[in-house]
């Protein structure tokens, strides 16, 4: 490919850097939001069922509203909705450590853009990523992390936004091209 329509960057990924890039995946964040819907999903079940024994076992009144069934319900939700997240934190950065020893860890990755076609070539096997609609980069101090695709199967990778003058220009001549096509969302981290 000729200069002019290609950028090719090679760069080292940490693994902190891997762990927080996958750890904000559009698909990890929403697997987090099914886990607080099926706390809450058990949370109505165990709630009646707590009724249920309450009529049925202890003979009382029948009330589809009791307050101490309610309450404890609730405060059983929070501790289910904290232990769930904890645990998927811990899940997740497992996963993302399994991820980085096998594709990043100890290698050079190698990243190019061709103008021209408007997509990335990612890694040593030159995975084609367009740069359209389905990508999102999400920007922070120090690097750039871009997701193509929402779900499982959609690729992600960072580019550092710091090193020598080369790389710094590269990178600014990737997002310059990126912006001005208007089609790729660019946010800033939180």
């Amino acid at each position: 490919m000729n200069k002019d329509t290609s950028v090719t960057l090679q760069y080292s990924v940490e693994k902190e850097d891997y762990i927080e890039l996958f750890s904000l995946s559009p698909f990890v964040k929403r697997l987090r939001y099914f886990a607080i819907a099926a706390n809450f999903l058990l949370l109505v079940i165990v709630y009646f069922a707590m009724v249920f024994v309450d009529v049925v076992l202890l003979n009382n009144e029948p009330a589809i509203f009791q307050v101490n069934l309610l309450i404890f319900s609730v405060v059983l939700f929070f501790i289910s909705c904290v232990y769930t997240l904890l645990k998927y934190k811990n899940i997740s950065k497992t996963q993302a450590e399994e991820n980085y020893e096998e594709c990043y860890s100890g290698r050079i990755f190698r990243l190019e853009y061709n103008k021209h076609s408007r997509e990335f070539l990612v890694g040593n096997r030159k995975r084609r990523v367009p740069a359209n609609n389905e990508l999102e980069i999400v920007k922070t101090e120090r690097k750039l992390f871009v997701y193509w695709r929402k779900d499982k199967d959609g690729d992600i990778f960072l580019i550092p936004n710091h090193g020598d003058e080369c790389h710094l220009t590269n990178v600014n001549a990737i997002m310059n091209d990126v912006q001005s096509k208007g089609k790729v969302k660019i946010r800033t981290a939180k």
